[in-house]
């Protein structure tokens, strides 16, 4: 599946650990811009590890969140910089597609990022990943995108951002689950 749930998760990596929902805080990431900020929230300094599986091979993802300024935010990965604009329509790639977008009502659909649509599944998914359990999670699909056939199933949870993404293009399958997110670790 040429690393596609690699290439997926870069594409879409953003998590938290287990906490119940909690409002913005100005300090680190500035006031709420959209209904939907809550679900896709990155603090500045944090660092999100996923394990990833694809046609049985294990896999980890690494990302450290960056805070420009209220309104933007990035995701550094080992080889690449991912940028997201926070937007009152909800949050997106830095000139590209949303990743979520207002409002969050099942049925609710908008152009997804792999060229397909990317509609609202669930608005009250609940999911366990390595990371915790989590409930009221908003879980979307894109469908009808690249590779042709393929589907992208991702959820979000509040508080906390993407815990889950499965994918299913070409006759193969992956999936990255988040397994642990915080600050670094300073060993002194």
């Amino acid at each position: 599946m040429q690393r596609l749930a690699i290439v997926s998760l870069v594409v879409v990596v953003a998590c938290a650990e287990p906490a119940p929902p909690v409002a913005p805080s100005v300090s680190s990431k500035g006031p709420a811009i959209s209904t939907v900020d809550v679900y896709f929230p990155l603090e500045a300094g944090k660092i999100y590890h996923y394990v990833t599986l694809e046609n049985g091979e294990s896999g980890m993802l690494v990302a450290r969140v960056h805070r420009t300024d209220a309104s933007r935010a990035e995701l550094r990965l080992s080889n690449a910089t991912k940028r997201f604009v926070y937007t009152p329509e909800g949050v997106a790639y830095d000139g590209g597609a949303f990743i979520l977008k207002a409002p969050l009502d099942v049925g609710a659909t908008w152009p997804g990022e792999h060229g397909g649509t990317t509609r609202v599944a669930s608005v009250d998914a609940s999911v366990t990943v390595a990371a915790g359990s989590y409930a009221a999670c908003v879980q979307t699909i894109e469908e009808g995108g690249r590779p042709p056939g393929s589907r992208y199933t991702t959820t979000y949870c509040p508080g906390v951002g993407m815990v889950l993404l499965e994918i299913a293009a070409g006759g193969g399958e992956a999936r990255a689950e988040l397994k642990s997110y915080g600050a670094p670790i300073k060993i002194d």
